[in-house]
């Protein structure tokens, strides 16, 4: 109970930010939506219903709380190939502070290609170089005072600092929000999340300053059987109408020290831009020791494309049992 009132808390906050925004009549109004850009290939292949199931140093995107369950030390890396020549990749690591703190730190870079330069009479001129930058800064901690033998709860905060670079150059400034609960059941454990993500100030090229892409995400997980993780998330952005999220993964036990899945997923933000095929994720994974390899793959629906993302992570476990182990 005390678990959901704090997560509660928390969906007040988003929602008095701006409770009218959130529908299809606010699209086009933000900027900055190389915020939006996900990381982690098994989250991705899950169709980011991701909130409530990430444990590892990509928490400082999915919800910062997760960093709480990072043992000792934790490292990621993506790589995506869009379509159009855009290039995306991201890397983050969480290192273990004390029995109960987690500390993160991120970069994330966008590379638009090459794009002509045109000018106001039509006439080309040299090309430029669209990129966008990320630095990021996360903290996760278990909270004890909320915990008992029932439940766990952690929360997380995570600081990020944006700079755009095209023909003009700006910043931008925001943070994210996460409450993460578990709860434990007599067979399966439970877990809910709530995050608010990207709250904070725009970038600024001229006289007016973007407003951030601020959401609320609320995501669930269980595992009904140990191989078996089913996820469920909602996201409310402010800038378009809810849409909604599903995962699944399935484990398998290849031989000790290795580890193999496979993972499926769906997101119905685009389903009406860019039709039912867009909506559909796809991968897999394999774990060697500490060493684990992603994959996802994502249609892009009526553009006729899709998106291939890769990534690494390295996840050092504790030496002692810890309250934070999975029980």
């Amino acid at each position: 109970m005390r678990a959901l009132l704090a997560a509660g808390a928390v969906v007040l906050i988003a929602l008095s930010a701006g409770a009218s925004d959130f529908g299809r009549a606010a699209m086009g109004t933000t900027g900055s939506e190389f915020l939006l850009l996900d990381t982690s290939a098994r989250g991705i292949a899950m169709g980011g219903a991701y909130s409530a199931a990430t444990n590892d140093a990509s928490s400082l995107y999915w919800n910062p709380a997760g960093l709480a369950q990072v043992p000792r030390l934790s490292a990621t890396f993506l790589h995506a190939q869009y379509i159009a020549d855009i290039t995306y990749n991201a890397t983050s690591v969480a290192r273990r502070i004390n029995d109960s703190s987690v500390l993160a730190f991120g970069v994330r870079y966008l590379d638009y290609g090459a794009i002509t330069r045109t000018d106001i009479n039509a006439q080309t001129q040299n090309d430029f170089h669209p990129r966008s930058y990320l630095a990021e800064l996360g903290w996760g901690q278990s909270i004890y005072d909320l915990s008992d033998s029932e439940v766990d709860v952690a929360m997380g905060v995570t600081a990020k600092y944006q700079h755009i670079d095209l023909l003009e150059h700006a910043n931008a400034l925001a943070g994210d929000l996460g409450v993460h609960s578990r709860f434990y059941g007599t067979s399966q454990t439970y877990d809910v999340s709530v995050v608010i993500q990207n709250f904070g100030s725009g970038a600024k090229f001229d006289k007016v300053r973007d407003s951030l892409p601020t959401r609320l995400r609320f995501g669930g997980a269980v595992r009904l059987i140990k191989p078996l993780l089913l996820t469920l998330e909602g996201i409310a952005p402010i800038n378009n109408s809810p849409h909604g999220a599903a995962g699944m993964e399935y484990t398998v036990d290849i031989q000790k020290n290795m580890q193999g899945a496979v993972r499926a997923g769906l997101n119905t933000m685009t389903y009406n831009s860019l039709g039912m095929t867009s909506i559909l994720n796809f991968g897999f994974g394999a774990k060697l020791s500490d060493l684990s390899f992603d994959y996802a793959f994502a249609p892009m629906g009526e553009l006729g494309g899709q998106i291939h993302r890769v990534s690494l992570s390295f996840n050092l476990p504790a030496k002692t049992s810890r309250r934070y182990r999975e029980r």
